[in-house]
């Protein structure tokens, strides 16, 4: 068996023809390496190419650490290639590249590629390079497809790069407008995770029930665990996942509780973690659930547009569609909002 092996590639993003491919290169030796190999000039253009969010270094390397941290014997490391001749020139630059990328004398190189096989018997006979599979045929898929359509190939993805991919909705509205319903209701049909609310237990939890021992740091502290229902979420979505209101929101309650502006909430509001917004407007009626107050219909609207409208709009936010009507029609247009947002990736 070979002490040292390398398996590398731009992963991005890696599918399960990497994993079945790095899994089978680390039979054969004592050690292997995944090197992530960078540039960032040509990862920018495959990313807008493919109008997809850039994948960079760290992010990439950081999917596989995930994949392969309870296997001990393989290690990811990166290489940042900037700066060196493009493929397929400057192979002297890139060979030294990565052994000084390796902090071992590499024994065999796994990869796909024919070509490379010629390239290191000729400029590095020291070194074995083994090819896998060069057909594709146990998992036909290639990074290049999954980049075109990441939802048709979605399979394919592995788990921990697939939040980079999934659709994030963000469903908000005030008080009584059927957003808790709503976001049930759509992770259902697309059978996907959802974020709850967390303000709406918040106070039974922490605060006996009782609104009136609200603190501003209560306001951020809802804040903070909201975030972290988000991340969980996010790492088990299927295409899309569904998010019951946002730190915008909380500070909106924050501003009706205490008539004060948490400097903590605001920290956690952010116009870019979402892909798509849905505001529901206060048109279904008034539900008495033990923790809403305003049943005046004037108030609701009045409310309604000063969140949508003027919280939103000041920070930057971008409101992709406002859904008005009962609970059927609002469901039937976040259906058609969802399906068009997938149709668009087929």
């Amino acid at each position: 068996m070979k002490k040292t092996g390398v398996y590398f590639g731009k992963f991005a993003p890696p599918h399960r023809g990497h994993l079945n491919s790095i899994i089978n290169a680390s039979t054969q030796v004592e050690k292997l390496y995944v090197v992530v190999s960078h540039n960032q000039k040509e990862m920018r253009r495959l990313c807008e190419e493919n109008n997809i969010d850039f994948m960079d270094l760290k992010t990439r390397a950081k999917w596989l650490s995930m994949e392969f941290q309870n296997l001990d014997h393989i290690e990811v490391l990166m290489m940042r290639e900037d700066g060196i001749p493009d493929y397929p020139n400057g192979w002297n630059e890139w060979l030294n590249l990565l052994k000084e990328t390796v902090p071992d004398k590499i024994d065999v190189v796994f990869g796909g590629e024919k070509e490379y096989k010629k390239k290191f018997k000729e400029m590095e006979p020291s070194i074995e390079f083994k090819i896998y599979d060069p057909g594709r045929t146990k998992y036909p898929i290639s990074a290049t497809e999954i980049r075109r359509n990441p939802f048709k190939h979605w399979d394919y993805i592995l788990g921990a790069a697939r939040p980079h991919f999934s659709k994030k909705i963000l469903i908000t509205g005030s008080e009584s407008c059927g957003k808790t319903s709503l976001v049930k209701k759509l992770a259902k049909i697309y059978n996907t995770s959802w974020v709850e609310e967390v303000g709406r237990h918040y106070n039974k939890k922490y605060l006996g029930g009782n609104e009136d021992y609200f603190k501003l740091e209560d306001f951020g502290r809802i804040a903070y665990l909201h975030r972290m229902e988000e991340d969980k979420a996010f790492k088990s979505a299927n295409k899309v996942v569904f998010v019951d209101t946002d730190a915008v929101v909380t500070q909106f309650y924050c501003n009706m509780f205490l008539h004060k502006h948490s400097e903590m909430v605001e920290t956690f509001v952010d116009r870019n973690r979402y892909d798509y917004i849905l505001a529901l407007t206060p048109d279904v009626k008034w539900v008495d659930d033990g923790q809403r107050f305003n049943s005046n219909q004037e108030r609701r609207e009045r409310l309604h547009n000063h969140l949508v409208h003027s919280m939103y709009k000041q920070r930057g936010f971008y409101i992709d569609k406002i859904l008005e009507g009962g609970y059927q029609e609002k469901l039937e247009a976040a259906i058609n909002f969802v399906e068009n947002i997938l149709e668009g990736d087929e």
